[in-house]
């Protein structure tokens, strides 16, 4: 699976074996408002408040999560399924040079990587999504919506600093 930038302004595309399953469009550049359409149900991120250190996750416009930054410098994607139950992943940029973002879940295993594939001379991000041991109640599909927003979300709060 691919993550493709769409447009300069964020939006990207999630392709798997060259079809695209959906795309992320950013609704207003400032605001870092967001919406996606996955297997029929409306996805909408978007910031808590206005330094947009709290992003909130709606499904079919219930909340079910939300990212944060944490001090140690990592993505925190917060969610909740239907019974109640909380999952809380990881996302970390473990490259120097070359951004590699990598993300686990709660019990610290390694569910899959977004590899940049960009040049320097492409201002978009492009991730190529190697996978791990997945072992998730949520589909990849939809956590990868949440993790290429956090990987934008990180990238931003980064270049402000």
């Amino acid at each position: 699976m691919k993550i493709i930038s769409s447009s300069g302004k964020g939006n990207f595309k999630l392709i798997k074996n060259d079809d695209e399953v959906c795309e992320l469009v950013y609704t207003n550049w400032f605001s870092e408002k967001a919406k996606a359409v996955l297997n029929g149900n409306n996805i909408e991120i978007k910031p808590k408040n206005i330094w947009t250190s709290k992003v909130d996750i709606f499904k079919n416009k219930s909340q079910i999560g939300d990212i944060t930054f944490n001090l140690k410098g990592h993505m925190v994607i917060r969610l909740e399924k239907e019974n109640g139950k909380e999952f809380n992943y990881l996302l970390k940029n473990k490259a120097k040079w070359k951004l590699r973002f990598e993300v686990f879940n709660e019990s610290e295993a390694h569910q899959f990587s977004l590899n940049s594939v960009n040049k320097w001379t492409k201002l978009n991000y492009d991730y190529d999504v190697e996978m791990a041991d997945y072992n998730s109640e949520f589909e990849i599909e939809e956590l990868l919506i949440y993790c290429g927003y956090a990987a934008n979300l990180y990238l931003a709060i980064i270049s402000a600093v």
